[in-house]
């Protein structure tokens, strides 16, 4: 049976919160206290950090027994540093499998002065009919509002006008994938408190509020895909993903010189490079060939260089190929933040700017209290970001004009359409 998941918020007396990404090459999990003081923003302090990789990271799609075990002992060794036990967790879902659109909802103001009711109510109009076919919500997020026509205005709150017009961008994934992903979790004795877009996590971690207003692209680069999002005057505009990451370049790496999976990972890591530095064509490196023992083939850095290039700007190809292709949104598009481990590898940022014109910088997660160190790399940028937002949620987030979260996942089982119903119930 279909599982569906009514939507939940965090309570006030709720402060922990747990946060699962399940990558190609790892599975993390982030456990945080969030405290909360009247007159103040929430804020989230780590207490657990949990990380299982696989052994070979570039052997294709795991099976699901493989991804239950990365996700018990992942969550396992951040219940052990935390000293706690969780129950729930927020669980990222990956580009690749997110559907987005962009929709619009015009609503006649009554008494010719904008209220909050009157905002609400285009928000929930628009909420009915933001999840693209055969998805289930995850985010739904205004993006900007008109008043007669008239943009920019912000906040329309206690304005004079006729038609209020709300522009909103939804994003959400396919029901079949949000349940498989849930049953798993449910073999691990853990439930879904809640899904959110894994690059919308990134961002949230590693973006700056400038950026998010001036235009920007974050791309996050793992292992088995890479997602994106994109932000133009401080909203959302695009988010979604491609089914190629630094994992395939360690395909390529093994084909190419017939090394084994884990020792063409390795060489990547240790000298794998985009750019081919002086000299490289005379510093030499040793590929053990694959089934024969004690054999060996010797290439030079260059020649590594030259097979990583052409995946990478596959990579940045694909995610271009993807970016709104407004004129006047492209345009303004002029920046580019890389994340997620995939953007460690040398020349990365210079390959991206000369494949998308923009210019670009290596996006770490920003700070968080009691983080370790080593968890501030590029890697962990969606567990991050999912704590990040677990804290921004409130009780009236789903009518804020920040954040509009409408998600089905926690729990009990209910159709999206009855939480809708159930939402506009509660609300009017």
């Amino acid at each position: 049976m279909a599982h569906k998941h009514k939507t939940r918020k965090r309570r006030k007396d709720e402060t922990l919160a747990a946060a699962l990404d399940i990558g190609g090459s790892k599975i993390s999990c982030f456990i945080a206290r969030v405290h909360e003081e009247e007159d103040f923003a929430p804020q989230a302090e780590i207490v657990g950090v949990g990380c299982y990789g696989a052994p070979a990271p570039a052997r294709g799609p795991a099976s699901a027994e493989a991804i239950e075990t990365g996700v018990r002992n992942a969550v396992e060794a951040a219940e052990r540093m935390a000293g706690e036990h969780v129950g729930r967790l927020i669980v990222a879902v990956p580009g690749r499998h997110l559907r987005a659109r962009r929709i619009g909802v015009d609503l006649e103001i009554a008494g010719g002065v904008v209220a909050q009711e009157d905002v609400d109510d285009s928000l929930a109009e628009g909420l009915k009919i933001a999840t693209p076919p055969d998805c289930a919500p995850l985010h739904a997020l205004p993006v900007g509002f008109k008043l007669d026509g008239e943009e920019g205005l912000g906040d329309p709150v206690g304005l004079t006008g006729g038609v209020l017009s709300t522009q909103m961008f939804a994003v959400g994934a396919r029901q079949s994938y949000l349940d498989n992903l849930a049953d798993l979790i449910e073999r691990c004795d853990l439930k879904v408190a809640d899904f959110a877009a894994a690059p919308y996590a990134a961002a949230e971690a590693v973006l700056l509020e400038d950026e998010k207003e001036l235009g920007v692209v974050l791309i996050d680069i793992g292992a088995a895909s890479t997602g994106f999002a994109v932000y133009d005057n401080g909203a959302l505009v695009e988010c979604g993903g491609a089914p190629v990451g630094a994992g395939h370049i360690t395909r390529d790496i093994a084909q190419i010189f017939g090394a084994p999976l884990v020792h063409a990972e390795r060489i990547k890591t240790l000298y794998g490079s985009a750019l081919i530095g002086p000299g490289d064509e005379h510093r030499f490196i040793d590929f053990p060939q694959l089934g024969v023992q004690g054999e060996s083939v010797r290439a030079s850095r260059a020649d590594v260089s030259e097979v990583i290039l052409p995946r990478l700007e596959e990579i940045f190809e694909l995610v271009c190929e993807q970016l709104p292709n407004d004129g006047m949104r492209r345009s303004g598009l002029r920046r580019a933040v890389l994340t997620g481990g995939g953007s460690l590898l040398v020349g990365a940022r210079e390959v991206a700017e000369r494949s998308l014109g923009m210019k670009s910088r290596l996006g770490r997660p920003a700070a968080i209290a009691g983080s370790p160190e080593a968890v501030s790399a590029p890697g962990f940028a969606v567990c991050a970001g999912l704590v990040q937002h677990y804290a921004n949620l409130d009780e009236n987030s789903e009518s804020g004009l920040g954040l509009l979260r409408q998600s089905p996942h926690a729990g009990a089982r209910s159709s999206v359409l009855g939480n809708v119903e159930a939402w506009l119930r509660a609300k009017f």
